[in-house]
């Protein structure tokens, strides 16, 4: 045996914490999270066998296969999902334990992962980018889409923070509403109805752009519609509101998305910005920010979500 680790003892079935050794903990995280040895491996600086051979060790100690190399990837079992998130806020704690305890975020370093809509990488992101890039020169924002799955992607630790528009959450969430704004519409500057006036019948007549990263072809203004008795043709989805603006400049469609980026894409003199005539839900038109109670109190984490509401509220 190799006299350097801490190996794992099974007694009376059960395992025995004393003598586990934490670096498989580590280990589990980075293959989790990459869903690929090699990935892992480079991530933690060690080779590969020893990552396999870290990762066979804590199958045996917990009597589960835990990841199954598929032709796709690493597959997770059930019980490796149910550990992923604990044991991924367990090796963040043990980070900022043995780092310094002021969080100073012009010598910090680190990566902070964010799960956000398209809205937060239009209107906010750019100006986080910039406050970072002066604040924290040393830290890394990684920017993950939501895909309808934040709940999910804060339970499993896959990110630390959640932006996007919320209901009611569990109650093992903290939630912040950001910000709160209207919808607005934006399209080709000689576009006939800039000069004929907007109604909601005409609105309804138009092609229109549905910004969907989910592919779905019905959004919050259908159903405002659908109260006026109104259908409109949606003839294009787009995953991003920035793909939507050479669409928009070769065509008369027409885009609806919250005020703040109809006023970005505006800003391109062949674009013009006009009043939705029709109400989205209240619930639609609001940011919040989400966080796991007991995941989310990294130093740098709350930091961050400090940074943003400076931002959001300026």
């Amino acid at each position: 045996m190799d006299t350097n680790y801490c190996y794992i003892h099974l007694m009376n079935d059960e395992l025995n914490l004393r003598t586990l050794d934490l670096n498989l903990l580590v280990v589990f995280d980075a293959v989790f999270r990459e869903r690929h040895v090699t990935r892992a491996a480079e991530k933690l600086g060690m080779s590969q066998p020893a990552v396999s051979n870290a990762l066979q060790r804590l199958r045996m100690a917990l009597k589960d296969d835990l990841l199954i190399k598929t032709p796709a990837g690493m597959e997770a079992t059930e019980r490796a999902i149910e550990l992923a998130g604990p044991i991924h806020t367990m090796v963040r704690d043990l980070e900022d334990i043995l780092s310094p305890r002021r969080f100073d975020p012009a010598t910090a370093s680190g990566t902070i992962t964010v799960a956000s809509v398209d809205y937060f990488n239009v209107v906010i992101m750019p100006d986080l980018a910039q406050m970072m890039y002066l604040e924290a020169p040393n830290m890394t924002l990684q920017l993950i889409p939501t895909n309808g799955q934040s709940v999910d992607l804060l339970d499993s630790g896959k990110a630390d923070l959640a932006l996007a528009s919320f209901g009611s959450v569990p109650a093992r969430f903290e939630k912040q509403t950001l910000r709160t704004e209207g919808y607005a519409c934006v399209l080709r500057h000689d576009h006939p109805v800039l000069t004929e006036g907007l109604t909601a019948q005409k609105y309804a007549a138009l092609k229109h752009v549905l910004h969907s990263p989910g592919g779905d072809l019905r959004g919050s203004t259908d159903d405002a519609l659908a109260r006026l008795g109104l259908k409109r043709h949606i003839a294009l989805t787009v995953s991003s509101f920035l793909n939507a603006q050479t669409v928009l400049l070769k065509t008369e469609m027409i885009l609806t998305a919250p005020k703040s980026v109809t006023t970005i894409l505006a800003q391109n003199p062949r674009l013009s910005e006009i009043h939705c005539p029709v109400e989205v839900a209240s619930s639609a038109q609001n940011l919040d920010m989400l966080w796991h109670r007991s995941f989310g109190k990294r130093p740098a984490v709350a930091w961050l979500r400090q940074a943003i509401l400076r931002l959001t509220s300026s």
